[in-house]
């Protein structure tokens, strides 16, 4: 055996966006500091970009392979599971996993060296004779004025006037990104009292307020240097003076960014469970004792107790020695979970998601590593938590359409979590009041465990819905407003009574549009194809898409008309028709636009929660997980909205949405009513949803499904390209479609396995500046679809490597707008 076929290597993914892991040799100071999950600097051609070690493994070095540079860190980001987890994800969505790796970990982690050009004097003397409308003279100005870099032009660009020696290229290296934050402070090493240090000072305390200074470290024990400089004005001097004589030292302490807020909704257990939470305990508990993996669906009705159910799930997995996941759709409600699981593992619970600072989430992230946590609370992003045992992971509300990112890598995280369990051998639970249709049918096909909770806790009723028919005149419409008489009628009686409403509307926005009288033309953003949306609070227009802001103008574009017209309405309008029609009624609004600072969510929801506002007017982040017992009316103003998304799913999106916001109501000692306004109300997921029967639902829905074999009865992707012009990027869509239909008929029988669909333009068919085209795929089998879209997609790249279009491949898409 050769003398280098023990030399000990590391697989390792690039933070770029390239398919392939690249082997790398551990030089022999780092071997002991480089495990899987290792953060690297390596050298990729001729750059220093960040990798993370997927394996490591001894091995006769291959000729090519490159030695790591350095491991800056002392302890991996990830667990060996872990790894396997984003290698998963990696195949299964087809994103390279050095990316995904990225998207996972703690922001500011995959620093790379950059390039810097530099003038040379040959180019300070070709810009001094060079013409004012030289096409090369923008580029040297820019470079002779910028000596640290930038990206003001393209690489490439740059480097062709390196060749003619006009620009030096240097590396310019990567810093570390985030790191701890550490605090001085002061501590005592006197073991005796105050007086016996007079000697030390010529036999009295010389300098102002010294024994006094001595006095508060001393009593403390450890002090911080900022708080003995703030309270005496010498605190430097006598800090140095003291420190000198070996009375006092300054140590440096690190400090924990935890992100948690104050306890906003402390939660106590109750005295007993009722029947069918013992019931689900139980089972859960009996799964957790076998240590292996186990899937479960957990239907709950709305205010069933599910939420207890999770508590004494993650007591019993603490018990054993492990940890516990808890994700959650939304961010505010991460808040709200949160703050309930504090009340009872105090500060052995983290929370993560991406609203915390860059230095918050390494902090958390290094806390959960180390094991210094029971139970994690988050988002999406929580999925990738570094636990070292997890026993258990709880994905709560599993059916909202918020677990799937919509940007690369394009994961669902509940799915995600599920595979995590399985690699990890934990219970997975997927908790919900109105289960996906695809969690359903995979717990009606005997892949998932299917627990029940068909009832209220403490016998509650559900509450009563009522439909409101709202189809009539458009004038009879516009005399009413947004709220109907029925709806008035019933919010005036509630308020009467001194109790709470929620009314929901998923519309952010004062107006959705405004129309010109004249020539018909809508105001619409100048990089998509929408319109914008009027804001009242800063009197602008928006796009909701690209974040485009305009200030209101009153004439119109096309033909200078200054008649316009509004169209819809949004959350911002029912807050004002609320605060007209009720004028001593205490009204919010919960929603994006209201709750953009830090810690405004919590601090509605707190408000609401205690009774200090009468009407919640809120979009969709009211409508899951929250626990009113003061709320005995909900509003749904608008019910038939979701209903015309050009989606498959909008049907289920419109029942779930219903259900989950009708269970708002009624969850305290008083009964609950439910009025919904509606367009259609013979619709199978409005009347489904008004008689909470989520299996009728479900029935009339896979029937739906199977006739057009839409998932979960086949797999589909969706393939968007996107270009800056719109003919290109249509005949690059074209050109796909080519290279597919080519790739099928030289399949045979296999091709026959799988349906293309389109191109045809996205219904929005521009966005941010970027023209869109869409194809659709199907098939029933998941392995051959994937491999059929990496190998046309790769054909597609390689023909069209010097094109601007550019396209991207979503699978189980879960937005196709």
């Amino acid at each position: 055996m050769s003398k280098g076929f023990n030399r000990v290597c590391a697989r390792v993914a690039v933070c770029l966006p390239v398919k392939n892991t690249f082997s790398y040799t551990v030089p022999a100071a780092l071997k002991d500091i480089v495990h899987v999950g290792s953060r690297v600097l390596v050298p990729f051609g001729a750059r220093t970009v960040t990798g993370f070690v997927l394996e490591c493994f001894r091995s006769q070095p291959e000729e090519g392979w490159k030695e790591i540079i350095d491991a800056p860190d002392r302890h991996p980001f990830f667990h060996p599971a872990q790894a396997a987890l984003f290698e998963w994800i990696s195949d299964y969505y087809l994103h390279p996993v050095g990316q995904v790796i990225r998207a996972a970990l703690p922001g500011g982690l995959d620093v790379h060296s950059t390039s810097v050009f530099r003038l040379t004097g040959k180019g300070r003397r070709a810009l001094e004779s060079m013409d004012e409308d030289a096409p090369e003279r923008p580029m040297l100005e820019w470079v002779r004025d910028h000596p640290r870099g930038g990206k003001r032009w393209p690489v490439s660009k740059l480097r062709a006037l390196s060749a003619k020696g006009f620009f030096q290229e240097e590396d310019k290296p990567p810093g570390l990104g985030p790191g701890p934050v550490f605090r001085r402070f002061v501590r005592s090493l006197h073991q005796g009292g105050i007086d016996e240090l007079k000697a030390l000072s010529g036999g009295a305390f010389k300098a102002a307020k010294e024994r006094e200074f001595l006095k508060t470290v001393f009593d403390a024990g450890t002090v911080p240097v900022s708080e003995l400089t703030r309270l005496f004005s010498n605190g430097g001097y006598l800090l140095k003076k003291w420190a000198g004589k070996g009375i006092l030292e300054v140590v440096q302490v690190p400090v924990v960014r935890d992100g948690c807020g104050d306890l906003l909704f402390p939660s106590t257990p109750p005295d007993k469970l009722f029947p069918q939470q013992e019931a689900a305990v139980s089972c859960i508990e009996r799964w957790l004792a076998e240590e292996k993996f186990v899937p479960c669906l957990l239907y709950g009705v709305t205010g069933s107790g599910k939420t207890e159910v999770y508590c004494r799930a993650v007591e019993e997995t603490v018990k054993r020695g492990k940890q516990a996941l808890v994700m959650v759709p939304e961010i505010s409600l991460a808040t709200y979970m949160e703050n309930i699981f504090r009340s009872r593992f105090k500060e052995r619970v983290a929370i993560y998601h991406s609203n915390l600072t860059r230095g918050q989430r390494y902090d958390q992230w290094l806390r959960i590593a180390e094991g210094k946590v029971d139970l994690v609370v988050g988002a999406r992003s929580a999925l990738f938590a570094p636990l070292p045992r997890p026993g258990l992971i709880i994905v709560d509300e599993e059916f909202d359409s918020s677990y799937k990112q919509d940007t690369s890598p394009r994961y669902n995280a509940r799915d995600a979590a599920v595979v995590r369990a399985r690699i990890e051998e934990a219970v997975v639970i997927l908790g919900s009041g109105s289960p996906s249709v695809q969690s359903y049918h995979n717990a009606v096909q005997g892949r998932y465990r299917l627990l029940t909770m068909p009832e209220r806790v403490d016998s509650r009723p559900l509450p009563e819905v009522e439909l409101v028919d709202m189809r009539g005149t458009g004038e009879e419409k516009q005399k009413e407003g947004m709220l109907g008489a029925r709806l008035k009628e019933a919010v005036e009686d509630t308020m009467t009574k001194g109790e709470q409403v929620i009314l929901f509307l998923n519309r952010r926005g004062f107006h959705r549009s405004l129309i010109c009288r004249r020539c018909g033309s809508r105001l619409t953003c100048p990089n998509c194809d929408v319109a914008l949306t009027y804001h009242l609070e800063d009197n602008r227009l928006t796009c909701h898409y690209c974040g485009y802001r305009c200030p209101i103008n009153l004439r119109c574009e096309k033909c200078g008309n200054g008649e316009l017209r509004s169209l819809g309405f949004g959350i911002e309008r029912l807050e004002q028709e609320l605060k007209d029609l009720f004028p001593t009624a205490r009204v919010a609004r919960l929603d994006t636009d209201s709750t953009r600072r830090r810690g405004r969510a919590g601090s509605i929801l707190k408000s609401f929660g205690a009774g200090e506002i009468d009407i919640l007017a809120g979009t969709q982040m009211i409508t899951k997980g929250y626990d009113f017992p003061g709320v005995t009316l909900v509003g749904v103003v608008a019910a038939d909205q979701s209903l015309s998304v050009p989606d498959f799913r909008a049907s289920e999106r419109t029942f779930q949405l219903l259900c989950q916001v009708s269970g708002r109501a009624g969850r305290g000692s008083r009964p609950g009513k439910v009025l919904i306004q509606t367009f259609s109300p013979e619709h199978y997921a409005v009347r489904s949803a008004m008689n909470h029967d989520y299996r009728a639902f479900f029935e009339r829905e896979m029937a739906l499904r199977a006739g057009l074999d839409y998932p979960p009865l086949s797999h589909m992707a969706c393939l968007l390209l996107q270009g800056s012009v719109r003919e290109t990027t249509a005949d690059a869509a074209r050109e796909l479609k080519i290279i597919m239909r080519s790739m099928l008929d030289a399949w045979l029988n296999r091709g026959r396995e799988i349906k293309v669909m389109g191109p045809v333009e996205a219904p929005i068919a521009r966005l941010k500046g970027k023209y869109r085209w869409q194809l659709l795929v199907k098939s029933k089998n998941i392995g051959l679809m994937r491999h059929f879209l990496t190998c046309s997609g790769d054909c597609w790249k390689n023909r069209f490597r010097n094109t601007s279009v550019r396209l991207s491949i979503d699978i189980d898409p879960y937005n196709m707008v």
